[in-house]
């Protein structure tokens, strides 16, 4: 009956299609409860059992009711339930039911840290948009031909004067990188050898104005081959405040670090989340979720 009453609410086929391709890149959206808590940190040997089936635990897995993770010995997890704005902490060996309000712990112990709520909101508006996101990064293809930008990636920026690189090609006599937006056709035009270029000091982009960059590499045979846009906004000096002021001290936990990545990514500065991820990844090399999150 589900079936047939879905097929009838479709407008059509390629609605259809779309749903199915959908719920191919984003298994178990459709029927899997809600998820309630989010792993921030996580080390050693730790597995969640969920659905009868069981995995290994990683940075970023979102965490539905029902579910269980076992801890080995010298092993630990912190999640971050985002509905309580609460942290818990748990060492290994454990075993820990996830319950929709809080985390208990079947064998061993653990510890409860309260958070304000400002800190634990960015964590549910992660899980309820990310899902989507890391989809449309996996369906992405381009020829490696082509010029690779690096940054800015469709992201809000910072600085005025921003810093544009992309992936170097082999066999390159230089490349053509043109800047754009909505108010002067080309701001920039430029013609560099090197696969970087920062825009003058005295030439400052405007704040709050979308733009659009690419590169064309123009090879040494003569030929050329130019990348896909990438898009770009410098915040608002008070969005930058806001940044600013919630960065974590040089001494913050692992799991704090974590949800301040999430932060930048919720509120659009995703180059900025790209670079804590890759210092996140640094410290778990073997976490392929920060590993994924850290690729430009």
């Amino acid at each position: 009956m589900f079936k047939n009453h879905l097929l009838k609410s479709l407008p059509g086929r390629k609605d259809f299609w779309s749903l199915l391709l959908l719920l191919t890149f984003i298994p178990g959206l459709a029927m899997a409860a809600e998820p309630v808590a989010m792993v921030t940190d996580v080390k050693g040997a730790a597995r969640l059992k969920q659905n009868s089936q069981t995995k290994s635990l990683a940075v970023l897995t979102y965490l539905a009711p029902d579910s269980e993770i076992e801890l080995d010995k010298g092993a630990h997890v912190v999640m971050t339930y985002f509905s309580q704005s609460a942290e818990y902490t748990f060492k290994g060996p454990a075993h820990i039911a996830i319950q929709t309000d809080s985390a208990k712990a079947i064998t061993g112990t653990g510890e409860l840290r309260k958070l304000a709520n400002e800190k634990s909101a960015p964590v549910k508006k992660f899980i309820q948009t990310a899902r989507v996101t890391q989809a449309t990064i996996a369906m992405r293809s381009l020829p490696t031909i082509k010029p690779h930008l690096q940054s800015p990636l469709d992201s809000k920026i910072s600085s005025v004067t921003p810093t544009f690189r992309w992936k170097a090609i082999e066999d390159t006599a230089k490349y053509q990188l043109t800047l754009t937006n909505s108010i002067d056709a080309a701001p920039y035009d430029v013609s560099v050898e090197t696969n970087s270029w920062q825009v003058p000091g005295a030439s400052a982009l405007k704040r709050g104005i979308p733009y659009s960059w690419k590169v064309t590499a123009i090879m040494k045979s003569g030929e050329s081959y130019s990348s896909n846009k990438s898009s770009f906004t410098i915040a608002h000096e008070n969005e930058i405040k806001s940044i600013e002021a919630r960065r974590p001290a040089a001494d913050a936990s692992f799991s704090d670090r974590v949800v301040y990545a999430v932060y930048l990514e919720t509120e659009g500065f995703y180059d900025a989340a790209r670079g804590q991820w890759q210092e996140l990844s640094k410290e778990r090399p073997d976490d392929a979720n920060l590993r994924k999150r850290g690729r430009p």
